[in-house]
C-alpha cells in the first residue's frame, strides 16, 4: 500500500521549534519490521515543507496518517478539508497528543475515517492490516476511535512491554537521505542550542510513574524503558552510518531509573563516541545526583533541563507533582560546574495560584545558577486531570492556543495579569549582565552567528511583548 505519515505542525515566532517527526518515523519502522515490502512508506512534514507540496504528493497515497497536537487543531482542520479534495479515495487517520485528547470531539472538528489513540504502534498495523484487505471490523481493534452515530473508543490498548525486541528503530533513512533532512539542520531545534548542525533526537523510555495533574496520558503512567546497550547501539548506529554527532533526548522522565542513566553514560565512554546530549524535555530534578551528573558532563551533555515548574509546596502538592526542592540548587551548580548549559522550566497560572506564589517563583528563577528559563502560561489540556477538574470533563477545549497566550484563567488572577507576569518574568530573569554574559560563554560561536540564534532572541521578544489573545477583563 501506498502509506504517506505527515506531522502537521505550524511554527510561530513563539515556537520557533522543528525536530524530525519521530513518533511517524516509529510507525514507518513498525510497518517495515512486520510487513516487510508490502507498502511504500513516505514522511512529510508541514512545519518545514509547503502546504501545496504536501497535498501534491499525496494524491496516489491510500492511506494517509496525520500526528498533530491541541495547539495545531485549527490548522489540521484545514489541511484535511485539502487533503480530502486532492485524494478523494484514501483513508484518513489521525494520530498524536490530539487523537488522545479529544476523543469525544474528534469528529466534530475532523473529517477522518477514525484516529489512534495512546501507544500506537500496534493499533496502526491492526488498521493498515484491515484496510489492505483484512475483514475485522473497527470495534475489535483495540485503540482507536471511530465513527458510528457518535465517536466511539474501543478502548485503551495494553502498553508494549518489551521496547528492546518488539520497537525497531525509527526510519531514520526516511528523513536523514532526504533533502527534507536540511530543513531540521537550520533550524532551531528543542535544545536551546546545538554546535553541530546536523542532529537527531531520540526517545530511551516511554511512560512517567509520576501522576502530574496537567501532563498527558499518552504512554501510561508507568516508566518503561529501553536497555542501556539498545540505547547506545542507536547513537552508535546514528554516529557511525549518518555521521551524526548531536542527539536531543525527549523522554519524559530519562533518568527516572538512576542505575539505567549511569549505566548508558558508561557504555558511551567505555565505546568512546565522541558525541554532543542535550535535554531539552527535562529531567527529573530530584532524581539527580552528584555522580550522575558528572557522568553526564563526561558523557558529552552540552544542555540539561531542570523541571521545576512552580516553587510553590502548596502548589507541587495540589499537582501532585511532589518535587523535593533540597537537592535542586546544588544539582544546577553541579551541572554549572562541569559545564553543562542549565536551563530550568517554570510554569505560571496554576489552579489557585497566587499573585505571591507567582513572584516566589520568579525571584527563584532569577536568583539561581540556571544560564536560562523557559516559562510558559499553564494551559489545561483536555484529557488531563487539570482540565476535567478546573474546566469540566466535558467541556469543550479550545484549539490553536499555544505556551504563551491563554484566553481564561484557573489561577487567582485574571489571564491579562498572568501574561504581564510572565513577560515580567521573561524581564527580570535575562537583563541581568551576569547572566548574559554567562549565557554567551556557554554557546559555541557557530550559534550565536546562526539563523537559529536569531530565532531564539526573537522568541524572547515575542513572549516579552506578545499581546494576542489576552482577555481585556
Amino acid at each position: 500500500m501506498n502509506i504517506s505519515l505527515v506531522k502537521v505542525r505550524k511554527p510561530s515566532i513563539g515556537i520557533p521549534e522543528v525536530t524530525p517527526p519521530l513518533g511517524i518515523m516509529y510507525l514507518a519502522g513498525y510497518l517495515r519490521k512486520y510487513r516487510p515490502g508490502k507498502d511504500n512508506v513516505k514522511i512529510f512534514d508541514l512545519s518545514v515543507q509547503s502546504e501545496d507540496y504536501v497535498i501534491e504528493n499525496l494524491k496516489d497515497s491510500d492511506i494517509v496518517g496525520l500526528s498533530s497536537t491541541n495547539r495545531d487543531g485549527l490548522y489540521l482542520s484545514n489541511v484535511i478539508k485539502h487533503i480530502r479534495k486532492a485524494n478523494t479515495r484514501c483513508k484518513l487517520i489521525l494520530g498524536g497528543p490530539i487523537a488522545s485528547s479529544l476523543m469525544d470531539e474528534l469528529f466534530d472538528h475532523f473529517d477522518i475515517d477514525c484516529a489512534v489513540a495512546y501507544e500506537g504502534e500496534q493499533t496502526f498495523l491492526e488498521l493498515i492490516e484491515k484496510f489492505d484487505g483484512g475483514n475485522i471490523p473497527f470495534e475489535n481493534i483495540k485503540g482507536i476511535v471511530y465513527k458510528n452515530g457518535s465517536s466511539k473508543f474501543t478502548g485503551r490498548r495494553e502498553t508494549i512491554e518489551n521496547l528492546d525486541d518488539e520497537i525497531p528503530f525509527p526510519a531514520w533513512d526516511l528523513i536523514i537521505e532526504n533533502p527534507l533532512s536540511k530543513e531540521y539542520w537550520k533550524r532551531k531545534s528543542f535544545a536551546f542550542f546545538r554546535i553541530s548542525n546536523k542532529y537527531m533526537g531520540l526517545f530511551t523510555s516511554r511512560g512517567c510513574p509520576y501522576r502530574c495533574i496537567y501532563c498527558h496520558d499518552i504512554f501510561a503512567k508507568r516508566f518503561r524503558a529501553h536497555s542501556p546497550e539498545r540505547v547506545v547501539a542507536e547513537v552508535e548506529y546514528l554516529n557511525t552510518n549518518f555521521g551524526i554527532t548531536d542527539f536531543e533526548f525527549y523522554d519524559d522522565t530519562f533518568n527516572f531509573d538512576k542505575d539505567r542513566t549511569r549505566k548508558i553514560c558508561d557504555l558511551i565512554l567505555k565505546k568512546r563516541i565522541k558525541i554532543n546530549i542535550y535535554f531539552p524535555n527535562g529531567l527529573r530534578s530530584d532524581r539527580l545526583e552528584k555522580d550522575i551528573v558528572e557522568k553526564l558532563a563526561k558523557a558529552g551533555t552540552k544542555v540539561l533541563c531542570f523541571a521545576i515548574e512552580t516553587v510553590s509546596e502548596r502548589l507541587q502538592k495540589l499537582l501532585r507533582r511532589n518535587l523535593k526542592f533540597e537537592n535542586i540548587n546544588n544539582m544546577i551548580q553541579v551541572a554549572v560546574k562541569n559545564g553543562i548549559h542549565a536551563e530550568g522550566f517554570f510554569m505560571l497560572g496554576f489552579p489557585t495560584e497566587t499573585k505571591k506564589e507567582m513572584l516566589e517563583t520568579i525571584h527563584f528563577a532569577a536568583a539561581s545558577h540556571l544560564h536560562s528559563a523557559a516559562v510558559s502560561i499553564a494551559i489545561p489540556q483536555k484529557g488531563s486531570e487539570l482540565f476535567s477538574k478546573y474546566i469540566g470533563e466535558n467541556s469543550p477545549q479550545i484549539l490553536g492556543e499555544n505556551y504563551y497566550e491563554y484566553s481564561s484563567s484557573v489561577s487567582e488572577l485574571p489571564p491579562h495579569e498572568v501574561r504581564k507576569l510572565l513577560s515580567y518574568m521573561f524581564r527580570k530573569f535575562y537583563l541581568r549582565p551576569k547572566r548574559i554574559f554567562r549565557i554567551i560563554r556557554t554557546l559555541p560561536l557557530s550559534f550565536i552567528f546562526s539563523r537559529r540564534f536569531l530565532a531564539q532572541v526573537i522568541k524572547w521578544l515575542d513572549v516579552v511583548f506578545h499581546k494576542k489573545h489576552l482577555s481585556a477583563q
